[in-house]
């Protein structure tokens, strides 16, 4: 049997979107190793290296060093597991070292960026891209904005292994309505408005609100006591499956940047209607009236029409269009300026 090709996959930890993006991975055939920006537990080949290291807490004055670069060894160990990988993928590169990433590109052939923040928001990246064989951006609005740096557009996906389209949650109800958002002062407001008013019109709905111990304080009496405040993150792979056995998908888009959510991709996957504050689903090809309502601080009182209306089939071709198997097969679809050795 031929060796499975390498993939290596360099992503954020926070809500665990790597861990679907690795099973998706496997599922197309790839060895993968994945490298996060978590902690990771410390391990030991030997006793020796344990003792070395041992000795070297007791006595070192900067502990907090200590233990950074046993992170960036252990980061580095993993991407040594293989001396050539066929493709690397770095999801926000900006959340990683340039040791880091220029030991990935020394072993890649092909070597790609994707990031699904905005560049505005986010400037510190734009010295990196240079790096990269291509780099990704989710917001279409910022390529003319960014077209000297040669970014090019890839919109989010879904992932579509067969194991996650086949588990769903088993003795909990099915809701009208499932959300979850992290803590974001720019879509607090239309959040508790849509909440109040739809509540009126639909039962039952959960809405998960996760935030930072610091942010506390900050979140609104009125969340606090309607909607399930959570100190700690809901594993991505189980928002799927809270997602799956809801009617309708809520999308609340952030101000800094106009890219499309996951959840766009989700309904479209999963053929669910979806509410969203990002207007510019109208312009795509995946858009009908009767599967997309683009909410505004006015309009709520149209939600009753859209809600009886029946859901319309997307042209099996469009639906494809947006899966991870074919997002994959987009993104690595060009031939490396050179050859690793």
């Amino acid at each position: 049997m031929p060796a499975k090709p390498k993939f290596l996959l360099i992503a954020p930890w926070d809500y665990q979107l790597y861990v679907v993006i690795e099973k998706n991975l496997t599922h197309l055939g790839y060895e993968v190793v994945v490298v996060h920006n978590n902690q990771y537990a410390f391990t030991y080949k030997d006793s020796f290296r344990k003792m070395n290291y041992l000795v070297k807490k007791l006595f070192s004055s900067d502990k907090r060093r200590l233990k950074a670069d046993y992170l960036t060894s252990k980061r580095r160990s993993l991407i040594q597991k293989h001396d050539r990988y066929e493709v690397t993928l770095v999801i926000r590169s900006d959340l990683f070292s340039t040791e880091l990433l220029l030991e990935a590109k020394a072993r890649s052939v092909k070597f790609i960026s994707f990031f699904y923040d905005g560049l505005t928001l986010n400037p510190q990246v734009l010295p990196q891209i240079k790096w990269f064989d291509r780099f990704f951006i989710f917001d279409r609005t910022e390529i003319n904005t960014f077209k000297a740096y040669g970014v090019e557009y890839a919109p989010n996906f879904y992932v579509d292994y067969p194991e996650l389209n086949s588990n769903s949650l088993k003795n909990q109800p099915a809701y009208k309505i499932y959300y979850i958002s992290s803590y974001h002062p720019s879509r607090i407001e239309i959040i508790q408005s849509f909440y109040k008013y739809v509540t009126t019109k639909l039962q039952p709905v959960r809405f998960d609100f996760v935030y930072q111990p610091q942010d506390e304080e900050k979140i609104p009496a009125f969340i606090k006591k309607n909607f399930n405040c959570l100190p700690t993150i809901v594993p991505y792979e189980e928002q799927l499956r809270l997602i799956k056995n809801t009617e309708i998908i809520l999308d609340f888009k952030m101000d800094a940047h106009a890219g499309f959510s996951f959840r766009i991709f989700d309904g479209i996957n999963w053929q669910k209607k979806v509410i969203t504050t990002n207007d510019l689903v109208v312009e795509e090809d995946f858009y009908h009236p009767n599967n997309f309502f683009v909410l505004t601080e006015t309009n709520e009182v149209e939600l009753d029409a859209f809600l009886i209306l029946p859901y319309v089939p997307l042209d099996p071709a469009i639906r494809e269009k947006y899966s991870f198997k074919s997002w994959l097969q987009r993104v690595i679809d060009y031939v490396p300026s050179y050859k690793q050795k």
